[in-house]
């Protein structure tokens, strides 16, 4: 019984301590904070976000990598792009490439990282010369010279680029000899991805740049654009923060339309450009690779390399005709001039054309005899 009386005085103690005295709560375990998020800061970017051009995209086209120059829709007056191995008949620089002037008689390239000039001289191609001057790059690439002979466009790997190839631009300085300190062409043209073969058609007024920004493996984007005859940036005070990182993106073309107009005179422009370029696949030569073949259409080379060769082969033979001409009328002038210092004049002059005009027919039958050689070993 004494059992039995101290158990039920406890339980009545017990009765009489609140709920909350009687039960002690195990300490409530800390949330963990959520980590941070690491705000990257492309601090070069932002550098060169306040002189970012306005430029009007006029379009944009998604290709293979193998293929892209094909895209280039330059006028004979702007010059021949084409890839190394196809320009000089060789198989030891693959991903190299090759710009060569309106004439036919001189050309720059990229061979084993660094860019080289060279001119022709009779029929041959004289010994490379690098271009200096233009500063420390790990590697340069798909140079690109405007008609005067004096801008140069090339990409190029450097520390103090935005991230892999970024495109530069230099000037000529015939008293040094040299290029000037090549310069970054900046935003919207540069990025963190690959951005190279710069390149204007300037009787046209389209302008081309290929980049590997948002796109996968093996593909490229080439965007075309109105180049601006003065650098136009964007300004801060009719232009949001927002607005002008977006364009320096390219992360909307249209937006770089304003009203269309101009985008709509220059689509006009490239439409006539590609229809010269339907027409030279057209049947409109004749090329003989050998006794039993003939080549009437450009679609009769199945190598790409081989057709963006015959469309220089047609370019160039368009010279020649033009040259002739020239060089006939300057014939004539001299036999009708009278004796004396304008028919001097006039000689040197003659002279000049005949040797432009024999130049570029030796550049003819060297050509010629690329393609051939290449058609019958593949």
């Amino acid at each position: 019984m004494k059992k039995l009386s101290i158990f039920t005085l406890i339980l009545a103690v017990l009765a009489a301590v609140p709920v909350d005295a009687q039960k002690r709560k195990a300490p409530a375990k800390k949330k963990k904070a959520a980590p941070a998020v690491e705000v990257v800061v492309d601090t070069k970017f932002e550098e060169m976000l306040d002189a970012t051009q306005q430029i009007i995209f006029i379009d944009s086209v998604v290709t293979d990598k193998q293929e892209f120059l094909q895209h280039y829709l330059m006028g004979a007056d702007a010059g021949t792009l084409a890839g190394y191995n196809q320009f000089f008949n060789s198989t030891e620089q693959p991903y190299s490439t090759v710009y060569m002037n309106q004439l036919g008689n001189k050309c720059w390239f990229a061979k084993s990282g660094r860019l080289y000039t060279s001119d022709m001289l009779g029929s041959m191609w004289s010994e490379p010369a690098p271009l200096e001057g233009l500063g420390r790059f790990q590697r340069t690439n798909y140079p690109f010279m405007l008609s005067d002979g004096t801008t140069l466009y090339f990409a190029a790997i450097t520390d103090e680029g935005l991230g892999g190839l970024d495109i530069y631009f230099s000037r000529y300085d015939s008293e040094s000899g040299s290029f000037l300190l090549a310069e970054n062409l900046g935003l919207p043209f540069n990025s963190d991805a690959n951005d190279y073969m710069y390149a204007v058609d300037e009787l046209n007024g389209i302008g081309y740049f290929a980049t590997d920004r948002r796109q996968p493996e093996g593909k490229v984007c080439i965007y075309t654009f109105i180049p601006n005859q003065k650098r136009v940036v964007y300004s801060s005070d009719e232009f949001s923060e927002d607005v002008i990182r977006s364009r320096a993106k390219i992360e909307r073309i249209a937006d770089t339309w304003g009203d269309g107009t101009a985008r709509e005179e220059a689509l006009e422009r490239l439409y006539a450009e590609s229809k010269k370029t339907e027409k030279k696949d057209a049947v409109n030569f004749t090329f003989v690779v050998n006794d039993e073949t003939v080549y009437t259409q450009l679609s009769d080379f199945r190598n790409p390399e081989n057709r963006n060769r015959m469309n220089e082969l047609m370019a160039m033979k368009q010279r020649y005709e033009e040259m002739g001409a020239e060089l006939e009328k300057a014939r004539l002038n001299y036999a009708n001039a009278a004796a004396g210092g304008d028919k001097a004049s006039l000689r040197d002059e003659l002279v000049d054309y005949e040797q432009e005009y024999y130049r570029l027919e030796n550049s003819l039958h060297q050509l010629e005899k690329q393609i051939r050689n290449s058609v019958l070993n593949h």
